[in-house]
């Protein structure tokens, strides 16, 4: 990927986010009650509204990926690397770092990551003409793989199980 390509205008995680950190009220049976029921994650949520916003992504979009890699987990890491709330590769985090041109975004913190989400998915739509499955599945299985093979069989069940959670809760 080309460095500085504008993925998402104007973002930049420097910004400082101290005055969104306010939780909105949340209906109840609108989302995870797992989530509902913890403060901690709540707070995520006007950063998902944040960085969603910043990439033209709708934000369910975000928030649902990034439930079902953690559950809005900032200390999860995988055995494979991928690491926080959303799950970045490490290779993924090296790419969006490129295209946002910030080499100092960290995706051990919870904005950086939700924003390097929002800016890979973004980026995986842009690739797959919006199309939202070939997306999904770039960021489970690798963007080169869904080119060359499509979506493997090992990735159905990400991409309908975030389907899913995109259909059963009204993330935002």
């Amino acid at each position: 990927p080309s460095a500085g390509i504008a993925v998402c205008p104007g973002a930049r995680s420097t910004t400082t986010l101290a005055s969104d950190s306010a939780v909105a009220t949340v209906p109840a049976g609108s989302l995870p009650p797992m989530l509902v029921s913890d403060p901690t994650r709540l707070q995520l949520l006007p950063v998902f509204r944040r960085w969603a916003s910043v990439c033209a992504i709708p934000v369910s979009l975000v928030e649902a990926t990034c439930w079902w890699e953690s559950g809005w987990q900032e200390s999860v890491v995988s055995v494979t690397g991928a690491t926080g709330v959303c799950q970045i590769e490490p290779g993924a985090a090296q790419t969006v770092r490129g295209l946002l041109d910030d080499p100092t975004l960290d995706p051990r913190r919870s904005s950086d990551n939700i924003e390097m989400s929002a800016a890979y998915l973004r980026w995986l739509l842009d690739q797959t003409g919006g199309r939202r499955d070939l997306a999904l599945a770039g960021y489970y299985q690798g963007p080169t793989s869904v080119r060359e093979h499509g979506i493997l069989p090992v990735s159905r069940p990400y991409v309908t199980g975030i389907d899913a959670l995109l259909r059963d809760y009204s993330w935002s």
